[in-house]
């Protein structure tokens, strides 16, 4: 009896001990529980992570946070704070090691430091990873791959990440970034790929091969494409199909009955109006498509719109005037059911259904400059823009598309006066081998003359601001800007065409009526193939104007042709 209840009171002592113990074993677990987290997708954003960092109480939760924060901030192209975050990690346990391992990984791979990650990705046990990480480490080897250029390489990274994935909008996303790495590659490369026994990999060279055979034939592109859907059910592609691909599904060709032409052909606006209904009608030629043309000076773009409807017309092009144009942006519903090609943009311009921008703009020039310069091996070039309205817009369109090509802003200054620029290279030193400027004849002839004795191996690109009938006639003009590249429509290099002789001819050889005529020209065709430019991907169009595809928005763009003043005379060059 004694020992029963000795037993008995000790077990009641002992209660309060286990009990504590199994508290506090509960308290790691929770804790350990938490740090799991780590081997799954962190799908908040940074803020969020960093909002619970201060909340959290216990140190192991907060390094989690911290990791967490750190991945996701990489994603927001935040490297920098990642890495300082990183740097005031304390102690960690062995899960948290490994997490930390992954991100520094990533890191280097967006710093394009390419043999460290790999480093540090080969010090990785793959064993130890979850189906979340491995996705993360083949990421990093996708990255790796695509800052070397190796499409391919990047490709089979990217299978892997899908057979690590489980969530629908990260499979998605994969897709669609495994498909733009393959429309990014020259056909050469994707021709003599080997899908090395990989079925997910032979699936994507075929998909892309089809594309890439049919993509002047949307209509038998689209029946391929089904036809490869049919062949690969079980591909990640086939029951994710790259979001760009969807609208090639139903394709429906361009099929045109009647078009509506809005140019201002009386009042102020008129040469222009003229002269590019002049390029439009001579595009046209036999075309038996009827073409009614509405005066825009005349009467108002909604009673256009609506004399159009009722004269059973659903394709316009038109209108030319930005204050036109506009009205039609600020009532969308009024173009409901046409197709509209505007012959030019506004800052309201954005994406409405069946409406694409088409226009000379000087926006397209600094783009094709940003790729001609970053083709010719150029990584620092010095930008010079005008300082007003002009010079902002182009500055800003080259700042974003040397951003996409070189993943850091470019060095754009504005001058108010010509002698402006040698003050910016002294300031960039010896940084700056190359200078894209735009700017008049008489700007560009003194900018050269500082420049010849000051920087005489700058090699400088300048925008068709430049060149005109009366400089490029100028055989002294011609001398002194010997070496000088500029952009151009690529309609001035047929100056033997009868075309171009014909039209130089009719309107003196003025470059900038040339270059209207042009552009109605380019308007007919365009508006002739509008579904394809719109539905396909990647689809392009010889013109007068330029090689012309859809971007952003259906904003036309144009890739210009590039021209040199050598010894004497304007000669095309590569691109």
């Amino acid at each position: 009896m004694s020992i029963l209840l000795q037993g008995g009171r000790f077990k009641k002592r002992l209660m309060p001990i286990l009990l504590s113990m199994a508290l506090a074993g509960c308290s790691n677990l929770l804790g350990s529980s938490f740090t799991q987290t780590l081997q799954q997708d962190a799908n908040a954003s940074s803020e969020f992570y960093m909002n619970k960092l201060g909340q959290a109480q216990e140190l192991e939760d907060q390094q989690t946070y911290k990791l967490l924060a750190a991945r996701v901030l990489i994603s927001e192209n935040k490297v920098e704070q990642s890495e300082a975050l990183l740097s005031e990690l304390g102690e960690l346990n062995d899960a948290q090691k490994l997490d930390r391992a992954l991100i520094e990984a990533r890191i280097s791979a967006a710093k394009n430091a390419n043999e460290v990650a790999q480093n540090q990705l080969r010090a990785l046990d793959l064993n130890k990873l979850s189906p979340s990480q491995k996705s993360r480490y083949y990421e990093t080897l996708a990255i790796v791959a695509e800052n070397r250029k190796d499409i391919i390489e990047a490709v089979k990274a990217r299978v892997k990440i899908d057979e690590n994935l489980t969530d629908v909008q990260r499979r998605q996303d994969n897709v669609d970034k495994t498909w733009a790495l393959l429309r990014s590659a020259n056909t050469g490369v994707i021709n003599n790929a080997s899908d090395e026994g990989n079925a997910a990999l032979g699936g994507w060279l075929t998909l892309i091969k089809t594309y890439n055979d049919y993509i002047r034939q949307p209509v038998q592109l689209s029946q391929a494409l089904q036809s490869w859907k049919n062949a690969y059910p079980n591909h990640a592609a086939a029951t994710l199909f790259p979001k760009e691909l969807l609208t090639l599904l139903n394709f429906q060709q361009t099929n045109v009955s009647q078009i509506g032409l809005l140019l201002p052909l009386s009042g102020d606006g008129q040469i222009l109006g003229t002269t590019i209904q002049s390029g439009f009608n001579d595009a046209k030629g036999n075309s038996t498509i009827p073409v009614q043309v509405f005066d825009t000076s005349m009467s108002s773009v909604q009673d256009i719109i609506a004399q159009a409807k009722q004269a059973g017309i659903k394709t316009l092009v038109g209108p030319l005037l930005k204050q036109n144009l506009d009205v039609i942006l600020a009532d969308p519903a009024q173009i409901q059911g046409m197709d509209v090609l505007a012959l030019n943009a506004t800052p309201n311009s954005r994406a409405i259904g069946q409406l694409c921008y088409y226009g000379l703009s000087p926006e397209d020039e600094a783009e094709s400059a940003a790729n001609k310069m970053w083709n010719d091996g150029i990584r620092s070039p010095l930008v010079a823009m005008p300082q007003n309205d002009l010079g902002q817009r182009v500055g800003n369109a080259f700042n974003v598309r040397w951003q996409q090509l070189a993943g850091t802003d470019a060095n754009i200054r504005y001058y108010n006066l010509p002698a402006d620029v040698t003050y910016f290279l002294q300031e960039n030193g010896s940084n700056s081998t190359a200078l894209y400027v735009v700017a008049n004849p008489d700007e560009l002839v003194e900018m050269k003359g500082y420049l010849t004795n000051s920087a005489p191996n700058l090699r400088i690109y300048a925008s068709s601001r430049s060149s005109s009938n009366t400089a490029s006639s100028n055989p002294e003009f011609v001398a002194q800007m010997n070496g000088v590249q500029f952009s151009d429509i690529p309609f001035f290099k047929e100056t033997n065409s009868p075309q171009y002789q014909k039209l130089a001819k009719t309107t003196g050889g003025e470059y900038q009526l040339m270059r209207l005529y042009a552009m109605g020209a380019d308007a007919w065709l365009l508006i002739n193939q509008f579904n394809e430019l719109r539905q396909v991907p990647g689809y392009r169009l010889s013109g007068l104007t330029g090689i012309l595809s859809a971007g952003t928005n259906c904003n036309v763009e144009r890739d210009m042709t590039w021209y040199q003043y050598q010894d004497g005379a304007v000669v095309p060059v590569a691109n």
